[in-house]
């Protein structure tokens, strides 16, 4: 059985969102929790990191 995955594109996340600072790392864990919730498939496959220009992309990856 062949498997068609479900592809997603989040971002971008600006690099000073990655500061060490407690507040802003919850913030930015919010926001990517939020969007990769919203993942269409059943079951989240891979989460791979891009960055383009300094800014942080996640292509996410999900079964059909």
């Amino acid at each position: 059985m062949a498997h068609s995955p479900k592809l997603r594109v989040i971002g971008p996340f600006p690099p000073t969102d990655f500061d060490e600072l407690a507040a802003t790392r919850t913030a930015l864990d919010s926001a990517m929790t939020s969007a990769a919730g919203s993942t269409p498939g059943t079951a989240l496959v891979s989460a791979e990191p891009i960055m383009i220009l300094g800014n942080v992309y996640i292509v996410l990856s999900s079964t059909a």
